[in-house]
């Protein structure tokens, strides 16, 4: 292990630091820190308001407080994709000593001008699709505010295009009026975006790069290794901030088709036709994306650092309730390449355990009815029984303990690295 972790910090920490120097880089990585606040305070919230024991959450409903609830994740998690549009473009105007509110407010309205402002039906409505504001939203928000960040910063040099003013002018009303001339420039290049993809095939920009990402995906089929495959390409994207909810909507529908076919054979106690690929679907994820939770014990029992000692106390209860963007986007996992692979890893080893467990027939049965209808928010341990009774538990307990040992070394680089980082600031 010491030698493992020593080839790691040969090999991983001068490619970590490398990146970390990188200016576009570091604008993504400090923006989706920045979000930080939003996602672990909502994220309480969004465990009451998919609460996993049906007896509460009812009681929730019938007090009437669960839209109250599911308001604030809504306007926090669920349009993730509109902070990040600000934060990550005002950081990179700060890193380049340019006025970073404002850049990130040309790239907040260049964001919501792209975005389809029409929900069709049959009486089309004038309102903005949450789904463009959040997880199908966030790969849009993170190319257009380095773009606009970027453009912003290269027009605000060129002095011909600020207004200047007397400086008998409040501060506070040139520095609004300076950018004028600069931010009709950066919503005409907006408009001319909008208006081709308005006359492509696809719509808009977000469905465009969705459906570039996902169409492969369509043609891949529904076997054991195109679900592992599937869940590992969703991890690597989440990996640099594209939520895994873009790439396994794809293969949903599929998997719930499985459970539908595989309920007359459940029900009249015979095995179930696509037992491998329900086994392989429940352990993709051993807990949250990633299993992080793993990383979470590993984390609360090795920490040196201040810093990661007290940020996982806090995300630690999320984690349990499989609500891990504040790990993604706080630690941060994003952009860190030192949990690159076991983050990826994860889906192979938890995938592959458990379809060892169906072959050897350790695994027997699955409910299909209810992996259908279990919340998502119940802890992996307790569905996982519930789902495939105590084997489904005892193969949980395998990942979960594999991915600790996979995730320590990894876990004890980048402590280290926070460490020497938070002696260096005190001395």
């Amino acid at each position: 292990m010491k030698n493992f972790q020593a080839w790691l910090e040969k090999t991983l920490v001068p490619f970590s630091n490398k990146l970390g120097q990188n200016k576009v880089l570091q604008s993504i990585s400090s923006g989706m820190v920045m979000t930080l606040p939003v996602t672990i305070g909502a994220s309480v919230f969004s465990i009451f308001a998919s609460f996993p024991i049906k007896g509460v959450a009812d009681w929730f409903a019938s007090i009437g407080i669960t839209p109250s609830m599911t308001a604030i994740v809504n306007g926090t998690m669920n349009i993730l994709a509109v902070f990040i549009a600000f934060t990550i473009a005002y950081n990179y105007a700060q890193k380049s000593k340019a006025n970073g509110v404002v850049a990130g407010l040309f790239s907040l309205a260049s964001f919501f001008i792209l975005t389809p402002q029409v929900i069709p039906g049959k009486k089309p409505v004038n309102a903005f699709q949450i789904s463009y504001l959040g997880s199908e939203g966030i790969i849009v928000a993170i190319i257009l505010s380095i773009l606009i960040g970027i453009f912003y910063v290269k027009l605000s040099k060129n002095k011909k295009l600020t207004i200047k003013l007397p400086d008998s002018v409040p501060s506070m009303v040139s520095s609004s009026i300076e950018p004028l001339i600069i931010g009709i420039i950066i919503f005409i290049t907006v408009f001319v975006v909008r208006a081709i993809f308005d006359y492509s095939p696809f719509g808009n920009v977000f469905d465009f790069v969705n459906k570039l990402i996902t169409t492969p995906l369509l043609h891949v089929g529904g076997s054991p290794i195109t679900l592992i495959l599937v869940f590992a390409l969703s991890n690597l994207l989440f990996t640099f901030g594209i939520h895994p909810a873009a790439i396994q909507s794809v293969i949903i529908p599929l998997v719930i088709s499985m459970m539908v076919s595989s309920t007359p054979a459940f029900q009249a106690g015979k095995t179930i036709p696509y037992l491998n690929n329900l086994v392989v679907f429940a352990f993709a994820n051993n807990d949250a994306a990633g299993a992080t939770l793993s990383l979470v014990l590993v984390a609360l029992i090795f920490a040196k650092s201040k810093r990661y000692k007290e940020f996982f106390k806090i995300s630690s209860l999320p984690n349990l309730f499989n609500i891990n963007e504040p790990i993604i986007f706080g630690m941060p996992v994003v952009l860190n390449p030192i949990m690159f692979i076991p983050f990826i890893l994860s889906t192979f080893v938890s995938s592959g355990v458990a379809l060892l467990a169906v072959k050897i027939g350790f695994i027997t049965n699955y409910n299909p009815s209810l992996g259908m209808g279990m919340p998502w928010t119940m802890p992996k341990v307790i569905s996982d029984g519930m789902v495939m009774g105590w084997q489904g538990v005892a193969v949980w307990v395998v990942n979960f303990l594999l991915m600790m040992l996979i995730y320590l070394p990894f876990f004890k680089v980048a402590d280290k690295q926070a460490l020497e980082e938070e002696n260096s600031e005190d001395e």
